[in-house]
């Protein structure tokens, strides 16, 4: 006995044509959703200096697609946003921005203002300066939630290719 089957696999192969652009799409939109979450928490705890510009106004996100890899990068292009996250050790810092957060975060001026800044400086010289921390701490404090948007990517998926 001789049993011949045909099965009919248009549709499996229509799904499969469409999947890599749905997975890239359903990638894109889950990572950005977490890379925002974490973007506003980051800003939120960055330390508000005194300058005109402020290191948590140029914090951003990014989502960077390589492939069918896609990642989501929050960063700071300020130079000294690596210094405010980790923390300095012991170095003698320039007088001028401690004298102008000084007048701007503690109301000082003139020899006031000067004395200050040169008593923080000489500080600075001897023990550095502790990191805020606060995209270690972004991230940590909202590892859960950021998993629960990255989780729901194959859900999403299969759910598109239904």
């Amino acid at each position: 006995m001789e049993l011949n089957v045909t099965v009919d696999l248009s549709g499996v192969k229509k799904l499969m044509a469409r999947y890599p652009e749905i997975a890239a799409t359903v990638q894109r939109e889950k990572i950005t959703s977490a890379a925002l979450l974490l973007e506003r928490v980051i800003k939120l705890l960055t330390p508000e200096g005194a300058g005109p510009i402020h290191l948590r106004d140029t914090i951003f996100h990014k989502i960077k697609r390589r492939g069918i890899s896609v990642r989501g990068v929050i960063s700071t292009p300020a130079i000294y946003g690596e210094a405010v996250e980790l923390g300095t050790k012991p170095h003698f810092p320039p007088a001028a921005p401690i004298q102008h957060w000084v007048k701007k975060k503690l109301g000082l001026s003139g020899e006031d203002a000067k004395s200050t800044a040169f008593l923080i400086a000489r500080a600075i010289s001897k023990r550095g300066t502790k990191g805020a921390k606060m995209f270690h701490r972004g991230l940590e404090e909202n590892e859960a939630a950021v998993m629960a948007i990255l989780n729901q990517i194959p859900v999403e998926i299969k759910r598109r290719l239904a």
